[in-house]
């Protein structure tokens, strides 16, 4: 813990965080305007148990820290930083962000802007006879992995990037009921593109990454290791929950390396940031993203339009100057490869195993018969 005379810990954040407050159980997002600040305070003792994380997004800001005999402390706090109080930087020192529009740091001076941070705490009982406190339970949404983004509307379902028939009942319909074994002979096994993992590895660490059509995610581990996170979206709802829970930890080294993680990465491994989402609307705000993947999933949709969609959604989602990587199966196939297509786009089978085949009720489907209706 970190002592009076430094109220912030300088261990490595993330190890320090994951080890010391693994009951962390609550998030507080507060949205700063630009100038705007908070009153020195300690957070409540009677609520939140020891460890405060805080992440800071958007905007530099300094943070004031005062000792209970008057000391005084001044942190810088830049964008994607991250700060942890625990022992007495949680109980003995208070802490603000004095209301102004400029902070001096080294001798510059740096302008305010809109800035978000993101608080974790440990909320905990109230004492209970010779039990004392405790942490309270965690409550987590019954819906994972989520659906992000609503369904086509009327007007979609009219123009060239609607989702054809032959897409809905040929890739659709076939993920969803062949997942499992998917997961099985792909994913578990590590079967990766070398040109993928290869592009995921040549990132900044710390970059923020967008996996379009992530099915299992084989590259999220990749991601991880390279200290970056990922944020995957897929069509088919069965494929992402073969993603939760599906690596294992570097020292029982059960599986392939590459489907191996950190015991520090194991909280991303068991809740993977995943969602149900279209690719011709990726629900992600403009240059939110450092970089992007979209690994064999060009081939999969059918048309010129609804391809050119794709490609416009991921230039809009990763930050100018930053990096994307496509890749599709190709016509040309070396010389030993086993496909050999006589056309650009043909109808691939699958072998799908009994034992593996999912009897998935097609609820997508009734549900775009009812959007159908509607805008008759």
């Amino acid at each position: 813990s970190p002592s009076a005379k430094h109220p912030i810990s300088h261990k490595d954040p993330i190890e320090y965080s994951t080890m010391q407050f693994k009951q962390v159980n609550q998030l507080t997002v507060n949205e700063y305007k630009q100038g705007q600040g908070i009153g020195t305070h300690v957070d409540t003792e009677s609520a939140f148990g020891d460890g405060l994380i805080s992440l800071s997004m958007g905007s530099d800001c300094v943070m004031e820290f005062r000792s209970k005999d008057g000391i005084k402390k001044l942190v810088h706090l830049p964008p994607r930083s991250l700060i942890i109080m625990s022992g007495p930087a949680r109980y003995s020192w208070s802490h603000q962000i004095v209301t102004r529009m400029t902070d001096c740091v080294d001798n510059k001076v740096i302008p305010r802007k809109c800035r978000v941070s993101l608080t974790l705490r440990t909320a905990i009982t109230l004492p209970d006879g010779d039990k004392g406190v405790e942490p309270l339970d965690l409550v987590e949404s019954c819906t994972f992995p989520p659906t992000w983004g609503d369904s086509e509307t009327c007007e979609e379902m009219e123009s060239d990037i609607a989702t054809p028939e032959t897409e809905r009942s040929h890739v659709h319909a076939v993920y969803d009921a062949i997942a499992t074994q998917w997961h099985h002979t792909r994913g578990k096994r590590g079967v990766l593109w070398p040109g993928a993992s290869q592009f995921l590895k040549e990132l900044p660490m710390g970059s923020i990454v967008a996996d379009v059509g992530c099915g299992d995610g084989k590259y999220f581990p990749a991601i991880w290791e390279a200290g970056s996170y990922v944020i995957g979206t897929d069509i088919s709802e069965p494929l992402l929950q073969t993603s939760i829970g599906a690596c294992s930890d570097f020292e029982s080294k059960v599986g392939p390396e590459n489907r191996l993680v950190s015991r520090l990465r194991a909280g991303l491994n068991s809740r993977p940031a995943v969602a149900v989402a279209d690719c011709m609307h990726i629900p992600m705000k403009e240059n939110s993203c450092d970089a992007a993947i979209c690994i064999a999933v060009m081939h999969h949709l059918s048309t010129t339009p609804r391809r050119l969609q794709c490609l416009r959604e991921l230039s809009r989602i990763v930050k100018v100057g930053g990096r994307i990587n496509v890749q599709a199966w190709a016509l040309e196939q070396d010389e030993g490869s086993k496909r050999k297509f006589a056309v650009t786009d043909a109808f691939v089978p699958f072998n799908a195993q009994p034992r593996y085949l999912d009897k998935v009720e097609s609820t997508k489907r009734k549900g775009i018969e009812n959007e159908k209706a509607k805008c008759q």
